[in-house]
């Protein structure tokens, strides 16, 4: 394959930048760039690094830096590899680039050097589309997630149950295709039974893609209640800065005001609105109407009141309104102003009403933080699966095992009246399905546009 080169680093000023080369004459090529002060780049050792000169075509010193070999099959991409280390000048960069494309390299595309990895067999698809991911994580909880499946969780997990597939599809055929042959025939019981635990295995992976959404994407969210129940009290909270002006006059929020947080490990997309209630302000009617929106196009509510006072009418409205929701979306009640009184009378109220997320808070000292992120939590089981990685985040993976479930149900169906060899074409759909997740059986196509998505260096 051609060789490559692409700066590998952020682009811009910073202390160091590292350009990347990989191909067949990666090590020729970057020799004759840079240098070393002792001995030759070709006759270094490989994964150590060795100092010396970067220069250009004319022999004039650019830079002096770092260089690691990494021979094939040893690397990243599976090829021979070359980093160097400079310095973070862009001017620099762009001179060393500039050397290295005369002396024969070619400017890597985007996700080239991943793709490289994919082919070469140092990475399955699922890893390799992590690797993108990881770049991309916006939380700690994302991060660990991609971190750990770029060590193979998600691939290996499709790939046991594409093996499992494979097997009992060869036991069925070898028995009618060698019925004179000492061969024995798997019972139909026994391969129900096997086809469900793979079912069952896939079918929790695939259960887990609104936890790896709401880990990478965010949950919308609202956050509403009458006019001064503490809303932009607790929007602050959750952030951590004053982001909502907060005063003791009620209906200071007249438009929403929306910013993204990690509560519990999950991302949260929050809007903090308006107070519901009536009004002839005419500014106040339009931030009102939002708020109204607001709620309608969330999928997770934090419905806010203050336990200061005494339940009011107006408060059993937003109630109301909030039992009409709970069918599609996600409620938790936060119990604010705790300092001032018990919250028990509220709560009793709210679990007669068959809430089952009622938190109790201070938002003006900062006390229920963790409650919050625990409440957030336990509506996303799966999270506790983000350091093994199992938790399903990617729409393509998604689709494939999803596809899978559905051919595995229908082999099944097929195996309740018919004989063993009549669930095989569906068990061959399932198993071309897991093998397109995993990328042994995707097309060219798909693969271009995967890694056309990552960035130059990658």
């Amino acid at each position: 394959m051609h060789t490559i080169a692409a700066l590998a680093t952020a682009g811009g000023k910073g202390g160091i930048a590292v350009i990347r080369l990989s191909g067949d004459d990666a090590i020729e090529i970057a020799a004759k760039v840079f240098k070393p002060f002792k001995t030759s780049l070709c006759d270094a050792k490989s994964n150590m690094q060795i100092y010396g000169e970067i220069v250009g075509s004319d022999r004039s010193r650019i830079d002096t830096g770092l260089a690691t070999v990494f021979r094939a099959p040893h690397s990243y991409t599976g090829e021979n590899t070359v980093e160097i280390s400079c310095h973070g000048s862009p001017v620099g960069v762009s001179l060393i680039l500039t050397a290295l494309f005369e002396n024969g390299a070619e400017h890597a595309l985007p996700g080239e050097y991943t793709k490289r990895a994919f082919v070469n067999g140092k990475l399955d698809l699922t890893q390799a589309e992590a690797v993108g991911e990881l770049i991309d994580a916006e939380s700690t909880t994302a991060h660990k997630l991609f971190s750990a499946q770029i060590s193979g969780s998600v691939g290996r997990l499709v790939r046991e149950q594409a093996d499992e597939i494979t097997h009992l599809l060869a036991s069925v055929y070898a028995y009618i295709d060698y019925p004179d042959e000492d061969m024995t025939d798997i019972p139909e019981d026994e391969l129900r039974e096997r086809l469900l635990v793979i079912k069952n295995k896939l079918l929790k992976l695939t259960n887990s893609y609104s936890t790896g959404l709401a880990i990478t994407e965010g949950v919308k969210s609202a956050i509403i209640g009458l006019p001064n129940t503490g809303k932009s009290s607790l929007l602050n909270m959750l952030l951590g800065f004053d982001r909502a002006i907060v005063t003791d006059i009620a209906g200071t929020t007249r438009d929403v005001v929306t910013e993204s947080v990690t509560v519990g490990g999950i991302k949260l997309c929050l809007s903090d609105t308006a107070g519901l209630h009536e009004t002839d302000d005419t500014v106040e009617k339009i931030g009102v109407e939002r708020s109204k929106n607001a709620l309608e196009n969330s999928s997770l509510v934090f419905g806010v009141f203050d336990v200061s006072e005494n339940l009011t009418e107006a408060e059993k409205e937003i109630t109301n309104l909030l039992i009409e929701h709970r069918k599609d979306k996600n409620i938790i009640i936060v119990l604010n102003k705790c300092d001032i009184n018990s919250p028990e009378k509220y709560k009793e109220y709210f679990e007669k009403l068959g809430f089952e997320r009622i938190v109790s808070i201070s938002a003006k000292e900062n006390k229920g933080m963790e409650e919050i992120g625990d409440a957030v939590k336990s509506l996303y089981p799966d999270i506790g699966q983000v350091l093994e990685g199992e938790i399903l985040a990617n729409a393509r993976q998604h689709a494939a095992l999803s596809k899978a479930v559905s051919d595995i149900d229908k082999a099944l169906k097929a195996l309740e009246s018919l004989t063993p060899d009549t669930a095989c074409l569906d068990m061959e759909a399932a198993l071309g399905e897991l093998l397109e997740a995993d990328g042994r059986g995707v097309s060219e196509e798909i693969v271009n546009n995967i890694f056309s998505h990552f960035c130059v260096g990658k």
